[in-house]
């Protein structure tokens, strides 16, 4: 007979759940769960006194609770197997994809914003995650614009407050980062091979982690010089190696601190986007005149960056002037800085004022298409006081640009060399005129120099050969996991992508087409993942027929999400030929416009959309339709359709309404 006290509700309930629990745990649930966190975060949970493990198990993985501070859903359903998922729980699709068993390494980034330091942080880990070999983590001081592109890569940490907050200790700080490594936690049975620290802000959180003992490689940017002495002290005790970016910003940390010296390497990181320059440099130069109203001759001289005292925002427009005073008036030379403005700094555009060449020295905000722009130019600019190594003179370099610099600004002349531009003493504006003249007046040399610049960036500096360097570091200074280290191989250009939905009807279109070789695999991307039932039967197919097919995952079921997965796959490495199979709608007349491969389209049913046809025809090399009134009334409107358009005969009028035709 039950007393007062085992009638209590409490009770009763915690006799019942300790009765529905299972006596064994799936071993694989362990290797991602965190009792600590679980406890903390479920008040039910931790009232009713139940073993967490226990509960997660039976009730929580089905009621979707967090095993984990870490766990991400966006990198299970964006960085795993491949597979739809339809149906699936985040949970079970990560088990299923045994990737917990796979040596795990540890990022860390200052923040996510749409910075240089996070965009080589940022594009390593993405390089590493897709490769499939590692489990990858994050820990970012603070977030920002590019935070889900890190949860699409690795299961990542925000700290609940940044290194600005003077409320914030350092001890409090380590006890978090404690807290994410405690032994009964996510890594009990699989610690983290290696953590990768980018940029001297990060120290924190290095101090942190060296203190759970994980192995670390630090990747500095920075100039030590604007540092005090104990930072890049500290960095050095921290770590198995300390990699600069260029021996400038070594010779800098070697004078400025009292870090060991045995443990630097000098590797600079390579072009962050695959591909890039690849575009059709003639329409990049008509479309860039054209768009700024600009003779067809101008001679155009670029910089790219935050217009700030630290790039030399100033030394750029003085330098124009002395270049401009010394040319015909009638020569069109014109001086473009890309970039956004500090606030704070207003001498460049008062000195355009003041001198009256608003017209020929100009200053244009960030863009999107800056591929096009640096395609479009003739000379990089570079007066920067301190750049340790910017990305920026990779993708002019790529795109044939020349480039002029000072030989004490940072670790680019490294790269620029004797026979990709001049370098010239800092400070020195009348020397640093006088180089960008030579240029304009030889268009001999600017060839000469476009040529080795190109050749030198794709000959060793592409991200993988950046990656596969560090690679090698990692395997020189951490302990290998049990499995051994596991192959890393170079991305894989497709030759021949195409982008479809996963559904039956695409699946008798793509088989209806007249365009593919039969004998050539295509790499074919899925763009339905979770969200198509019929996906897993539509691959089958596909690769029944001999290709190769990868499901991709849109943030959500809506066509937002599925353009800015199609955008995705267009970069990173570039095909070299597209299809787009009922998938031209997630793109932008702007974004074709970049593309310089040829694009096929795909459109069929009666809800094709004639206007956005007529919009993208200039950049696609095909269009196949289905519908014999969108084929008239595009021709009509642009009489060159009809060498573009084909109607295809395999589909009659009463095939119109097949089902998915028109929907997301």
């Amino acid at each position: 007979m039950l007393d007062d006290k085992d009638r209590d509700p409490t009770s009763l309930f915690r006799r019942a759940l300790r009765r529905a629990l299972p006596p064994a745990i799936d071993a694989d649930v362990k290797d991602l769960f965190d009792g600590d966190y679980y406890l903390r975060v479920n008040q039910d949970v931790r009232d009713a006194n139940i073993n967490p493990l226990r509960h997660f198990d039976r009730f929580g993985r089905q009621e979707k609770r967090r095993p984990s501070e870490w766990f991400s859903e966006r990198y299970v359903f964006h960085g795993l197997d491949h597979s739809s998922h339809y149906g699936v729980p985040p949970l079970d699709a990560y088990l299923a994809s045994k990737l917990q068993h796979k040596p795990r390494l540890v990022f860390v980034s200052h923040d996510a914003s749409r910075t240089g330091a996070p965009a080589i942080i940022l594009r390593l880990l993405e390089m590493f995650s897709k490769s499939g070999a590692f489990e990858c983590f994050s820990i970012l001081d603070d977030g920002g614009e590019r935070l889900e592109e890190f949860q699409e890569l690795s299961h990542t940490y925000v700290m609940s407050r940044n290194r600005h907050d003077k409320g914030f200790s350092d001890d409090e700080a380590f006890a978090e980062i404690a807290r994410l490594f405690h032994r009964q936690g996510v890594f009990q049975n699989n610690q983290p091979v290696l953590a990768i620290v980018n940029s001297a802000e990060s120290l924190r959180i290095a101090q942190g982690l060296a203190r759970q003992g994980v192995p670390m490689i630090s990747l500095i940017h920075e100039i030590a010089a604007y540092y005090g002495r104990e930072k890049f002290t500290e960095f050095g005790a921290c770590s198995e190696k300390v990699v600069f970016p260029s021996e400038f910003v070594k010779n800098a940390a070697a004078k400025f601190s009292d870090m060991d010296m045995s443990k630097a390497w000098v590797r600079g990181q390579g072009l962050l986007t695959d591909g890039f320059g690849s575009m059709d440099r003639m329409r990049c130069r008509r479309t860039l005149r054209e768009n700024l109203g600009l003779e067809e001759d101008a001679f155009i001289v670029l910089n790219v960056g935050t217009m700030d005292v630290r790039k030399g925002g100033d030394l750029f427009v003085d330098t124009a002037k002395l270049c401009l005073d010394a040319l015909p008036t009638d020569r069109p030379v014109y001086f473009l800085w890309y970039g956004k403005p500090d606030p704070n700094f207003s001498y460049p555009r008062e000195a355009v004022r003041a001198h009256g060449i608003e017209d020929r020295v100009r200053f244009l905000p960030s863009t999107p298409e800056i591929e096009q722009v640096f395609l479009g130019g003739d000379l990089f600019l570079l007066t920067a006081r301190a750049d340790p190594f910017p990305c920026v003179i990779h993708e002019a370099m790529v795109c044939g640009l020349p480039v002029v610099a000072f030989r004490e600004g940072g670790g680019a002349p490294e790269l620029i060399g004797e026979d990709c531009g001049q370098i010239v003493d800092i400070y020195d504006l009348a020397a640093m005129a006088q180089a960008v003249l030579s240029y304009v007046d030889d268009p001999d040399l600017v060839n000469a120099h476009s040529g080795q610049a190109v050749k030198k960036i794709k000959d060793a500096w592409s991200y993988f050969d950046y990656q596969k360097d560090l690679y090698d570091l990692i395997k020189d200074v951490a302990p290998a996991p049990p499995s051994g280290w596991p192959a890393l191989n170079p991305p894989e250009v497709p030759e021949h992508l195409v982008i479809m939905n996963a559904t039956q009807h695409d699946l008798v279109v793509f088989e209806s087409c007249e365009g593919f070789d039969p004998e050539t695999p295509l790499d074919i991307a899925l763009i339905d993942g979770r969200f198509s039932e019929e996906a897993e039967e539509v691959a089958e197919r596909l690769k029944q027929l001999g290709h190769r097919v990868r499901h991709h995952q849109p943030k959500a079921n809506d066509a937002a999400s599925r353009a800015a997965l199609v955008a995705k796959l267009l970069v990173n490495p570039r095909p070299q030929k597209l299809t787009l199979l009922n998938t031209l709608r997630f793109t932008s007349t702007a974004q074709l416009r970049l593309l310089a491969y040829p694009i096929h389209a795909v459109e069929t049913g009666p809800h094709v959309d004639v206007d956005l046809l007529y919009l993208a025809l200039p950049y696609l090399s095909a269009l196949d339709l289905t519908d014999i009134k969108a084929v008239e009334n595009l021709v009509a409107l642009n009489p060159n359709a009809e060498r573009l358009v084909s109607l295809m005969p395999l589909f009659q009028k009463s095939d119109l309404n097949l089902p998915g035709v028109g929907k997301p």
